[in-house]
């Protein structure tokens, strides 16, 4: 899975309703575009909380490895211990930003730059490379995370790339997310994000792109300058593509098949709730087929290849995403044969037709069975769900405190339905 904010959902609970129409298709700034000085990360224990859960809800979900693209900082000897205790392999590192977005008093998205902080959050990254990388028993690694291309200055990162280069680490931004930041890096740079990224040289075998959605191959981008996709297959880079997420914001990747063909690796991933892998392999594969208006489009080989051995390009690992003589002992064992699912004759073509997460039966990761008839052999699931549960409400409680307009979430987000509780 090449994209889990471990951070937590309570961003994503919000994600549709709360985006303004301004924000041209703009997803993380609704929730991480606070007023300034008005929203203070929350302390080790909730933090925690809201780890576990997002580890094993992923694990239980069809996820063998974590690519954790920017969770929230601090505690990270929690942090790997977590990782040591749940069993799980993860791939992660604190992220760093010089430019830290904001909206004033009439909800207006401002970026704030500050070329010191960004240096400091990047000393921490590389800090934690050095003591962390191979933690876990190998299984916690660290990946570089410069968090989004917009938000990060050209000296940045370019140092984020050589700090990754001299720990032999890969690296992940986001790129091509929404047309705030296309419009903000050809605004700065005069040329699309991908474009930007390859001429800096960070783009290469070792980097991994969040979405990629928004490139010359998008018509929303009105761009027909350059081939962002020739550039991405040369340069070697991999595109996390998380089908689901952008649909639920009416987009998608113009198109899956098209940047395929093109030679582009793609992998998948699934950025918000919830982290169901088995599902993103339909989503992958459907998009694909209404986006180029073809049946033959988004074939279950090609998207199981992206879910398992496209994510394993960029971490230079032979020995994952596949069942081989040598590779690592991680596998999922799914339960297609039930009434609630259907009669098949391929099991690759029916999972990807009709299963979702809920079929994983069983997840072993490094040998040890972590996921056995469909619940964690390790941890609580009951405890760890209601803690992130309680964590989660205290955060949108918090909501009206560094939002604009100090609408609550209710207010934000009306429900489907009028709600009658009991008395």
């Amino acid at each position: 899975n090449t994209h889990v904010h471990t951070a937590g959902g309570g961003g994503d609970y919000l994600l549709l309703d709360m985006a303004k129409n301004d924000y041209r298709t703009a997803n993380y700034m609704a929730f991480a575009a606070p007023l300034k000085g008005k929203m203070q990360p929350p302390p080790a224990e909730p933090t925690a909380a809201i780890r576990a859960f997002t580890f094993l809800h992923a694990l239980r979900n069809g996820t063998t490895t974590v690519i954790d693209v920017g969770g929230l900082r601090g505690d990270w000897e929690g942090y790997a211990r977590l990782v040591d205790e749940l069993g799980v392999r993860v791939y992660g590192g604190p992220p760093f930003r010089d430019r830290d977005t904001y909206t004033d008093a009439q909800g207006r998205l401002y970026y704030d730059e500050d070329a010191a902080a960004g240096r400091s959050r990047l000393q921490e990254a590389v800090d934690f490379g050095r003591k962390f990388d191979g933690a876990a028993g190998g299984r916690l690694r660290v990946l570089f995370n410069a968090a989004q291309v917009e938000t990060c200055s050209e000296p940045l990162l370019r140092a984020g790339k050589e700090a990754a280069r001299a720990q032999n680490a890969p690296i992940h931004t986001h790129a091509g997310g929404n047309l705030v930041e296309f419009q903000r890096i050809m605004d700065e740079y005069r040329k699309t994000p991908i474009r930007f990224l390859a001429d800096i040289g960070f783009l290469d075998e070792r980097t991994l792109l969040g979405h990629a959605v928004f490139t010359t191959a998008h018509d929303w981008a009105r761009y027909p300058f350059g081939d962002d996709l020739a550039l991405l297959a040369e340069r070697g880079a991999t595109v996390g593509h998380c089908p689901y997420k952008y649909a639920k914001m009416a987009m998608t990747l113009h198109s899956f098949q098209r940047y395929l063909d093109a030679g582009v690796t793609l992998a998948l991933g699934t950025d918000t709730y919830p982290l169901d892998m088995v599902s993103e392999l339909r989503w992958a594969s459907i998009l694909a087929k209404v986006t180029d208006a073809n049946y033959q489009a988004g074939l279950a080989r090609d998207v199981f290849n992206a879910a398992t051995i496209g994510g394993c390009r960029f971490l230079g690992r032979e020995d994952l995403g596949r069942l081989a003589p040598g590779a690592k002992a991680d596998i999922l064992l799914i339960n297609l044969d039930h009434v609630g699912g259907s009669l098949y004759a391929d099991p690759i073509k029916a999972l990807v037709d009709s299963a979702s997460g809920r079929d994983v039966d069983t997840a072993i990761v490094d040998g040890q069975v972590l996921v056995q008839g469909g619940r964690a052999t390790r941890v609580d699931e009951d405890a760890v769900y209601a803690k992130a549960r309680e964590v989660t409400q205290h955060y949108w409680s918090r909501v009206p405190g560094w939002r604009w307009d100090g609408a609550t979430v209710d207010q934000i987000v009306p429900p489907a339905f009028p709600i009658h509780r009991a008395r």
